[in-house]
């Protein structure tokens, strides 16, 4: 008797803790799918010598896979793409004739970010550093 009381209790943990499973998962795609997200545009021009850099997260990792876009002064049309690598670096060559690069970021664990980039051979740096927001 004593172990079909035992055979029980465990199914029913086992029950309860599939239960808790479910649960969980609901939960955290309600709340995934509630999460808001929105475009970041960084008004003032970022200097660089390169259009390039590296992208990182708010702990200062790299994000790999992030899509860089090179896109039209009225950020509607794209004209390039390339993704970051494992160490979140991107780069684009120059285009002759353009000093100012109209670049957009997005990663979908992020916010999408948009900057201006220009040319500028007396930059401090070579490229620029992005630091996207944490989003939906």
């Amino acid at each position: 008797m004593e172990k079909a009381v035992a055979g029980s209790c465990n199914s029913s943990r086992t029950r309860f803790k599939r239960i808790l499973v479910a649960v969980a998962i609901v939960i955290t795609t309600v709340w995934s799918a509630n999460a808001v997200r929105y475009t970041v545009r960084i008004e003032e021009l970022q200097p660089a010598q390169q259009v390039e850099g590296v992208v990182l997260d708010p702990s200062g990792a790299p994000i790999w896979g992030m899509t860089v876009t090179d896109r039209t002064e009225n950020w509607e049309a794209v004209l390039r793409t390339t993704k970051t690598d494992e160490k979140g670096r991107f780069h684009f060559s120059r285009q002759s004739g353009k000093s100012i690069y109209h670049l957009f970021f997005y990663h979908q664990s992020f916010n999408e970010l948009e900057l201006r980039l220009k040319l500028d051979k007396h930059a401090t740096q070579k490229g620029i550093i992005v630091r996207p927001e944490i989003g939906g």
